[in-house]
């Protein structure tokens, strides 16, 4: 993906943030992937999340991590799935309701996790750096556009 592109210089160009989102998206996920490479960390970065969940939450499962990310199911469980295969996760009966199937790290699935962990720290002080940098915490803009869109649409913007 380019720099830039002609919707950053049309007269129209303000009514195209979402094209310039994706770009900034599309640039922070693969400078991720370069620094989880280089650390030697194997998690997909799109699963990085459904990585954290699995450390942090006890008795986690797919769909509870559907759930809390705010993801179909099917993403989900893709997700889940390709982490088995790389043999980081593996699937257990849940200890009082046997149709729940718990995710939990294998032993490369921890070692993967902490390398993770450590790298996600040095991200977001990387992050904090750039958002000083720029004057503007682009995390918390993103949630308040987010909220401020929901609570009034751009239909309803629009006069």
């Amino acid at each position: 993906m380019r720099d830039s592109n002609i919707m950053d210089t049309h007269r129209l160009s303000r009514a195209f943030v979402s094209n310039k989102l994706l770009r900034l998206v599309e640039t922070i996920a693969d400078q991720g992937e370069v620094l989880l490479t280089a650390a030697g960390i194997v998690i997909p970065p799109r699963a990085i999340s459904t990585v954290l969940m699995i450390g942090e939450v006890p008795d986690v499962t797919a769909a509870d991590i559907a759930t809390s990310l705010d993801q179909p199911h099917q993403v989900a469980t893709q997700r889940v799935a390709l982490l088995i295969k790389l043999g980081l996760v593996s699937k257990r009966p849940h200890s009082t309701d046997s149709r729940r199937k718990v995710l939990e790290f294998t032993a490369l699935g921890r070692d993967q996790y902490g390398l993770m962990m450590v790298m996600l720290e040095k991200i977001r002080d990387a992050m904090d750096a750039l958002f000083d940098e720029l004057g503007v915490d682009l995390a918390a803009k993103a949630v308040e556009a987010v909220q401020s869109l929901k609570a009034r649409p751009l239909v309803d913007r629009i006069s």
